[in-house]
């Protein structure tokens, strides 16, 4: 395997982890607290697949990066997809948090 593609592969398994995450914590949102339960089985599963394709992620890629990215990727885009799909309100403190997070993975990634 090439050195570009071994780079780019660990960054492909964490964008699909990503994905399945949020994926997932949609369908669960959808469950209704596990009464619908279609869209719960479907919830976990693609959790599940996304620890799966986070563990093929950290194969080639620093441990603390991968799920610091993971973690705060997931929580930006859920946060949005709340409020965009679901119509929640993000307060100036959420954002505020939303913006740390951001800064403290790109910390963490520069390092």
């Amino acid at each position: 395997m090439n050195a570009a593609l071994v780079q780019v592969v660990p960054l492909l398994w964490l964008l699909v982890a990503v994905a399945l995450e949020i994926a997932g914590t949609y369908l669960l949102k959808l469950s209704d607290g596990m009464s619908r339960r279609l869209h719960g089985a479907g919830g976990i599963l693609l959790v599940m697949g996304a620890f799966a394709a986070l563990a093929q992620a950290i194969k080639g890629m620093d441990l603390s990066v991968a799920y610091a990215v993971w973690g705060g990727a997931g929580l930006v885009i859920t946060a949005i997809v709340g409020s965009l799909v679901f119509g929640q309100r993000i307060r100036p403190a959420g954002w505020l948090g939303i913006v740390l997070v951001v800064a403290g993975v790109a910390t963490l990634k520069l390092i």
